[in-house]
């Protein structure tokens, strides 16, 4: 699969928009997001993620997140099938943050887990009451964060030195 859902709709060589993210809070009311979340759901395995905590106006921290006892997890995903022009593209989803991640980003990817994540991938629709428990806010207090170098915003970088803790605003000068 490839990042940025592409709407079932959309058959163009190029599409205009593939978002890689989707607001749970709005997935419903959303026409390119409505029919993905009640018939197209995935999960994406992790161990953790990367989220960027702005300090000054030009000046952020990476961090790397994850669960406090580093099993991996999952996050909640929606997909659209591939066609004769472009893989299947994916997006996931994101909820308000939880108060680990407040202090970092004003969002957090939908984590799932255990039988959370067996009803994330449940045939048929799920209720608005349903899609509300799955996608709210991990719990705080089952997750970690860890500040690391900013070597982690390129690709070609890909070491294990990317994930020893790493706090910019500890750095000599």
């Amino acid at each position: 699969m490839r990042w940025g859902l592409v709407p079932f709709w959309d058959k163009s060589e190029k599409p205009k928009i593939a978002p890689i993210n989707a607001k749970s809070e709005e997935i419903t009311a959303k026409p390119m997001f409505r029919q993905a979340v009640q018939k197209r759901r995935c999960l994406v395995p992790a161990d953790g993620f990367f989220e960027w905590k702005r300090l000054s106006e030009d000046l952020k921290q990476p961090y790397l997140i994850g669960l406090a006892d580093s099993r991996p997890f999952y996050f909640a995903g929606i997909f659209e099938p591939g066609n004769e022009t472009r893989p299947a593209t994916v997006a996931l989803l994101t909820t308000r943050p939880n108060a680990l991640m407040e202090a970092i980003h004003t969002r957090m990817p939908v984590i799932l887990n255990g039988e959370s994540a067996k009803a994330w991938l449940r045939a048929g629709p799920l209720s608005p009451d349903e899609l509300g428990r799955l996608t709210s806010p991990f719990p705080a207090e089952q997750m970690h964060a860890v500040p690391v170098s900013k070597l982690v915003n390129n690709p070609r970088n890909d070491s294990a030195d990317l994930l020893v803790p790493n706090r910019i605003d500890q750095l000599p000068i």
